[in-house]
């Protein structure tokens, strides 16, 4: 009677180190989504001051064309809110700490949906405020440190994400007035300069937990079942 085919063990593990993958990479690709749709809606915006100008007027009423912007940052939402689910899962399994995991994507997913609330209400919409949550990002790069700290093989990234958080800090308390350093005419510089330091963390953060997880081993199956025989039992019959 001929044997039934037994399904290798490392099949379901192959799948999710696929899945997780693919959400990580989705974390380089929604940075990049987010960066064009803002140059592209700047571009076709005659008169349009990215100094002194909020992101957020490019999906407005006076924009010529509204829906660039706002549909470009819905789909750049989904795909961060996407991302969160790949950085939780890897960082657990780089890390082993899997609460504070959890925040780290928890805060990465809220990126997205910021800029998921900012295509779907636009400005001046009351609504469009929900789209503060965006700024979750600030906290990304602390949780992913904390979540890797003492592994020798992610050194660098806890290191450049310490740095990457303290800096992005520093701009936050610029953009909101301390110190007085920001004036009424340069409020969407300070803007961009914080949303792009985020998401280039994001980007940067994402390619070194991709090229972790795909590098980890696959063949992670079920342990070969106990018996009362010794291992070397086999090769003393």
């Amino acid at each position: 009677m001929p044997a039934a085919r037994s399904v290798p063990a490392d099949e379901p593990e192959t799948g999710r180190v696929l899945s997780v993958g693919s959400l990580l990479r989705i974390g380089l690709i929604a940075p990049a989504v987010m960066v064009a749709d803002v140059w592209l809606a700047q571009r076709l915006f005659p008169g349009f001051n990215s100094g002194a100008q909020f992101i957020s007027e490019l999906g407005g009423p006076a924009a010529p064309n509204p829906a660039i912007f706002n549909v470009g940052m819905v789909v750049a939402g989904l795909a961060g809110m996407a991302a969160g689910g790949g950085f939780a899962h890897a960082l657990q399994d780089a890390g082993g700490r899997r609460q504070v995991s959890a925040f780290a994507g928890l805060w990465v997913a809220m990126t997205g949906l910021g800029a998921l609330f900012a295509g779907l209400f636009h400005w001046p919409d009351p609504m469009h405020r929900a789209c503060g949550v965006g700024l979750a990002i600030q906290f990304a790069p602390l949780f992913t440190a904390w979540a890797l700290w003492g592994k020798p093989q992610h050194r660098r990234l806890v290191h450049f994400s310490l740095g990457w958080f303290f800096g992005l800090l520093l701009v936050l308390a610029l953009l909101t007035g301390v110190w007085n350093v920001r004036t009424g005419s340069d409020v969407g510089l300070w803007q961009r300069g914080h949303a792009f330091l985020g998401l280039l963390w994001l980007a940067i953060a994402s390619w070194n937990l991709d090229r972790h997880w795909r590098s980890r081993p696959t063949d992670m199956g079920e342990p070969p079942e106990a018996s009362g025989e010794p291992d070397y039992a086999s090769a003393a019959s």
